[in-house]
């Protein structure tokens, strides 16, 4: 496919709620179907492929692609957009109108002649637009389709069956399901954000609510305060929710058509299976940056060297290296907050680490019950635990994620903190150094 690039990130306006909405445009509707000769030449997941990141590219060679619509504006959670998907993937294409879903019903089957129109990114997501805005030398801006041009470019050919959404885990969610319709199962929403609106529909603001994973793992749920549902409040139970997957940054959000999407009947999580005490998967921390999470303890006793955030294939971890430091003994802590064992019984702990270029560092795990959780771990009284970490990737990263084992905590009680330990070096030459590379991920604990 042949497409006009320009090399700029531009800004885009997926979720962004004007305060005044007006009255519903008048414009052209798609002509009806009537056995027309158009047809898809192209499927979505070309369109992903063929794109350059950061860039805004038109379409010139006559490319068309067609779908069923999988979101629409009828609840008015999804603003001036439709959601098309194919069998090969899905995108969100920004339409400057309202009432969208009278003319743009969910389950149409629609084709979209894309010469003439632009696609871009919005935080990382993949859109289709009219045309772009350059007035700001910074940034490119992809603007919605006139009305006008509705039915130059989009023809509405008749009603099918929804697609049945995707099942997937928390790590299953990845760059290849932007925009799809997808079931998460065996969710809850966190305890904080259970009995809440779901939007703010006084101030009309977009709110974010955090669902869990029963097995660790966070999303988040966004709706509009100008929903039609932005009053009702959240479901206390777990279960499934069915919606848009998306992603802004490094932030995995979900958004819903309207509440039959969310299915959260069942008890909590505490009622089905192990009951999770504790989880991190560093997914909402800032990348690149030293590791700072509420109530974690991130300190050097030797050195200053401290854990990092880092991503590596569109997941975020615990990173810590001695190499370019050239200090030695180096010693580096990371521990996590406090835990409460005298109303749980089997508590283990779990967690996954990854090596890499192992040339001697070490890195324990380590529990205390008389660590203050304030001042220097390394004048508090520490245990070793028994378990499995990922080592000998001498010549780069390990190739896979090694899991821990559980590890048993149930000999414990009371207030309890866990603590991973670095000790490395970097001084001197090659032969005696010490600066091996590990990532650590998925840090869990949980009580029958």
């Amino acid at each position: 496919m042949k497409l006009i690039v320009i090399s700029k990130f531009f800004i885009g306006c997926f979720f962004l709620q004007f305060l005044l909405q007006g009255c519903i445009k008048q414009f052209d509707l798609p002509p009806a179907y009537e056995g027309t000769s158009v047809q898809a030449n192209t499927s979505i997941r070309s369109l992903y492929d063929s794109h350059i990141a950061g860039n805004a590219e038109k379409f010139v060679d006559g490319e068309i692609i067609t779908g069923i619509i999988t979101a629409n504006d009828e609840n008015d959670n999804f603003y001036k957009t439709i959601v098309l998907q194919d069998s090969t993937a899905a995108i969100t294409i920004r339409l400057d109108g309202f009432g969208l879903s009278a003319h743009f019903p969910l389950g149409m089957r629609l084709m979209v002649k894309l010469n003439g129109l632009w696609m871009g990114e919005y935080g990382g997501m993949l859109q289709i637009g009219g045309s772009i805005d350059r007035s700001d030398p910074m940034f490119t801006e992809l603007l919605p389709v006139a009305a006008p041009l509705f039915s130059k470019h989009l023809l509405g050919v008749q009603m099918e069956a929804m697609p049945n959404p995707i099942d997937v885990t928390y790590h299953q969610l990845n760059d290849s399901l932007h925009s799809r319709l997808v079931r998460l199962s065996n969710i809850e929403f966190a305890i904080a954000d259970t009995a809440k609106s779901y939007g703010d529909p006084i101030n009309k603001l977009t709110i974010s609510h955090s669902l869990k994973f029963c097995t660790g793992g966070t999303v988040y749920l966004r709706t509009s305060g100008f929903s039609s549902f932005a009053a009702i409040t959240t479901p206390s139970g777990s279960g499934a929710i069915v919606g848009i997957y998306s992603e802004f940054g490094s932030q995995r959000q979900l958004m819903i058509r309207d509440t039959n999407d969310v299915q959260l009947k069942q008890n909590r999580c505490l009622g089905i299976g192990p009951s999770v005490l504790f989880f991190e998967d560093f997914e909402q921390a800032i990348p690149n940056s030293i590791l700072k999470l509420p109530n974690w303890n991130n300190l050097a006793e030797s050195g200053k060297l401290f854990y990092q955030v880092q991503s590596h294939q569109n997941n975020q971890f615990a990173s810590i290296s001695a190499l370019g430091t050239n200090e030695s003994a180096l010693i580096s802590w990371l521990v996590l907050p406090s835990i409460q064992l005298n109303q749980t019984v089997g508590e283990q702990l779990s967690f996954l680490s990854r090596d890499a270029f192992d040339n001697g560092a070490s890195l324990q795990v380590l529990v205390s019950s008389n660590y203050d959780g304030k001042g220097q771990p390394w004048k508090a009284r520490w245990t070793n635990l028994r378990a499995n970490f990922s080592k000998g990737a001498s010549g780069g990263l390990g190739p896979s994620w090694v899991k821990s084992g559980n590890i048993s905590l149930s000999n414990l009680n009371g207030l309890i903190h866990i603590a991973f330990r670095y000790t490395g070096s970097d001084l001197g030459v090659p032969a005696v150094k010490k600066n091996t590379q590990f990532w650590v991920d998925d840090v869990k604990i949980t009580s029958q």
